[in-house]
């Protein structure tokens, strides 16, 4: 039976098996590997051992089911949800929230009853986020496994090609193409966020980090560090030495639910919290790394896609929503989904 979860603001979650959390109501912003996520009800979000998730602002109700490794190693296809590309694996879920959790907390998961992951596997397979064929899929997912095997060392397209059987034009297409990356992209993506991991969740000196993450100088370390992060090793451990008494994320996250249909700038809420846009922006990008510009406009396309469910008409939601012309909100939300509101509305 799944267990009931509602993570506390800014605690940090360890998991230590493969979990799926399901989002049954709330919204607001968490982080997990250092990265920032603002799902709604509806979504299931899959968990590697040793993988953290941190509520950084708003609240969730969310049901948390723990798989075993050896489990998860004889479902077909499981690497598509838990080893990760890019960002966090999720799906979304095609019922309501209601009908949702009531059929979920029925479901018993053990070896040979894991309808859960199967379902799911089935349903990333239909969305394709790639949009790539099922060779295409499995080689990325077979680039993954081997950067995640050897990113302390040099990695060549070279070696790459000869592993996979694959020609590196094709795996340098690939990885540009449907991934927004180079392999070696890849490979400083994986050493950053393991030397992050170590410096967040462990004890180590900086010293320590740089040698088990394979730098024999830890000043180069540290130079490696704050060029990807634009904070030391140090600074950074320090940003998850959370003070209670610092209440600017859920002071502005206040904001932005209250006026994010009027006010779509900036110098709006720099005046509501004394500040300038500049240590705005400054703040914003420190503690929640991102900007207000993705803020705003994730909030404000949670909203429409919830408008457009509920069969609200595209120029009421426009108007609602502070644009002067429907077709202003409809290129909004074309750059931001890839999709018109009415494609949007078509697929759902």
């Amino acid at each position: 039976m799944p267990a009931e979860f509602t993570p506390i603001l800014n605690k940090l979650y360890v998991f230590k098996k493969h979990t799926v959390l399901m989002i049954v109501s709330g919204q607001g912003i968490f982080e997990v590997d250092f990265k920032n996520y603002n799902f709604s009800a509806g979504k299931s979000i899959f968990l590697s051992p040793g993988q953290y998730l941190q509520l950084l602002s708003g609240s969730y109700s969310m049901l948390l089911y723990e798989f075993n490794e050896k489990d998860v190693r004889h479902i077909e296809n499981s690497r598509f949800l838990f080893k990760h590309l890019i960002s966090i694996g999720h799906v979304d879920l095609k019922q309501t929230g209601q009908i949702y959790a009531s059929q979920l907390r029925n479901i018993d998961i053990c070896e040979t009853n894991t309808p859960l992951l199967s379902e799911a596997i089935k349903d990333w397979l239909q969305i394709n986020p790639f949009n790539a064929t099922g060779h295409d899929i499995n080689l990325l997912f077979d680039l993954k496994e081997i950067i995640d095997e050897n990113y302390m060392e040099h990695i060549s397209l070279a070696d790459v090609s000869k592993r996979l059987n694959e020609k590196p034009y094709h795996i340098n297409t690939l990885t540009k193409e449907k991934l927004d990356h180079t392999l070696n992209k890849l490979a400083a993506d994986k050493l950053l966020l393991e030397a992050k991991r170590k410096i967040v969740f462990t004890d180590l000196s900086t010293k320590e980090v740089a040698y088990e993450t394979g730098f024999n100088d830890p000043d180069y370390f540290n130079r490696f560090f704050k060029k990807k992060t634009s904070f030391t090793p140090l600074e950074f451990r320090k940003r998850y030495e959370f003070d209670e008494r610092d209440t600017f994320v859920n002071d502005l996250l206040g904001l932005i639910d209250a006026h994010f249909n009027d006010e779509h700038f900036a110098e709006f809420y720099a005046g509501q919290l004394a500040v300038t846009p500049q240590t705005l922006s400054k703040k914003i990008s420190q503690k929640l790394a991102t900007s207000f510009t993705h803020l705003i406009s994730e909030k404000i396309l949670q909203e429409s896609k919830y408008l457009l469910q509920q069969g609200m008409p595209v120029n009421i939601i426009a108007f609602n929503l502070g644009f002067k012309e429907p077709n202003h909100f409809s290129a909004f939300f074309k750059n931001l989904t890839s999709k018109t509101p009415t494609q949007f509305l078509a697929d759902f």
